[in-house]
């Protein structure tokens, strides 16, 4: 009894200290930042992504500032700099670009760091600090357009405001929100969806004045700690997560903006870890669960999600307390996605060969493919990616409104694989514009929006 005893606790051991992955692989990783940052053992925070001149780019927070990573090819990562950054209490910090500008914001102070990344994979230009009369810091930071909207800090009692970056070094302050502690938020066709996490409510503002921002409607429900939120591109879909309540990902119908139904409810595959971001592309749901990892869902059916992969990034047990996936990019060019791990740092991580389309989650993907440009709406830069199953002659046009042919981004032979090619609307007026690929037996137009 006694031998039978010990093994069941040496097999339980393994289990849960064991990393789950399903369907994901590992193309590279780096882990260079582990002397350092509060509390012990707590050394990285948020990642991003960054494309230019061709090449792929991942950004990460630490305890020592943020670096940027050029993983156009994951197997040989390399450091391409550090913008020093103020520490804190879990290392927060966040970032997000803007044309060639980065702009980083933690809880340790220093209002917004600015850096031109226009010189890589050279070498990074600091540009400043910003910051004006009452404003150190911000929790978190988002991008629409040529607006920053920083969120959770020590001004406007953490609720949300608006920096416009006509000249992307010297922003402006515009208009804010405080009646909530607006801890992180999402922006789509000028609506800010808010995440008021000590509240746990949705906040739903109207930003299209951005010196005066417009209250339209909040709502909570059981157990919400609502830490983050996106929606899908037509803005009917909403993901809401909560970090802490119910620790789960809930998916909303809210094509009724005034009467929001919830249609799923999203446990990890582990039963245990707790959820903190999520975004959706396209069809597919991107969740970074601390100690679960990366897990993403096909929600072509958002009442019917369904699991297609995952990637543990921690190595420890599996339960709701915090450490391990911090945060998760899937929107790089290549299709390869990048994620943080509070304590061991950078992953570059692929979905296998499934298809984030259709039905069946086993089909292999074989078809000719255009998918939607990102980001959209745009200014100036946005990317388009496609897929060739066989090898040919490739043609992609942009066109405008009255389809007269702005420019053509590819033409040439080329063999089977996934591309991108940038589109650069410098010169363009805004508007609504229109994205072509011709590849012998398959022909398909998209939408896309320049806004200035």
């Amino acid at each position: 009894m006694k031998k039978t005893f010990t093994l069941i606790l040496v097999l339980f051991a393994c289990i849960c200290y064991s990393q789950s992955i399903s369907n994901m692989s590992l193309l590279g990783t780096k882990n260079e930042y582990t002397s350092g940052g509060t509390p012990a053992g707590w050394y990285y925070a948020s990642c991003w992504g960054y494309v230019a001149g061709g090449r792929e780019y991942a950004i990460i927070g630490h305890y020592g500032g943020t670096t940027v990573y050029d993983v156009t090819d994951p197997s040989a990562i390399t450091n391409e700099g550090t913008i020093p950054g103020p520490g804190s209490f879990y290392n927060y910090r966040e970032m997000k670009t803007y044309s060639n500008y980065l702009y980083i914001v933690s809880e340790g102070g220093s209002g917004v760091q600015i850096a031109d990344l226009q010189y890589l994979p050279d070498s990074i230009h600091f540009v400043k600090n910003y910051t004006f009369s009452g404003y150190l810091r911000s929790h978190s930071i988002s991008q629409d357009g040529r607006f920053l909207y920083c969120n959770g800090g020590n001004y406007n009692s953490g609720g949300v405001f608006i920096l416009d970056l006509l000249d992307p070094e010297n922003p402006v302050k515009r208009g804010q929100w405080g009646t909530r502690y607006i801890h992180d938020c999402f922006i789509k066709n000028d609506t800010i969806y808010g995440a008021s996490v000590y509240d746990g409510y949705l906040v739903i503002l109207d930003a299209r004045n951005k010196d005066s921002i417009k209250f339209i409607r909040e709502f909570t429900y059981p157990n919400s700690v609502t830490h983050n939120a996106w929606t899908s591109d037509d803005r009917k879909i909403l993901v809401t997560t909560d970090e802490g309540g119910s620790n789960h990902a809930k998916i909303w119908d809210i094509n009724d903006i005034t009467n929001q139904i919830q249609i799923a409810d999203l446990v990890p595959y582990d039963g245990a870890s707790m959820v903190h971001n999520a975004y959706i592309k396209g069809d597919s749901l991107y969740l970074a669960h601390y100690r679960a990892g990366v897990i993403v869902y096909n929600i072509q059916n958002p009442s019917n999600p369904v699991e297609v992969g995952h990637y543990d990034t921690y190595p420890g047990v599996n339960s709701t307390a915090y450490q391990g996936c911090w945060n998760v990019y899937p929107f790089l060019p290549s299709g390869n996605i990048i994620a943080s791990d509070i304590s061991t740092g950078l992953y570059v991580l692929k979905l296998g060969t499934v298809s984030s389309v259709g039905n069946n989650v086993n089909n292999v993907r074989d078809n000719f493919s255009l998918s939607q440009n990102y980001p959209n709406p745009f200014n100036p830069l946005t990317v388009i990616t496609y897929y060739l199953p066989v090898k040919g002659l490739v043609k992609v046009t942009v066109m405008d409104e009255l389809g007269r042919e702005v420019k053509t981004l590819v033409n040439e032979v080329q063999s089977k694989g996934s591309y991108s090619a940038e589109f650069n609307g410098d010169g363009l007026s805004s508007g609504v514009y229109y994205y072509s690929i011709d590849a012998g037996e398959f022909k398909q137009t998209r939408k896309m929006i320049l806004v200035k």
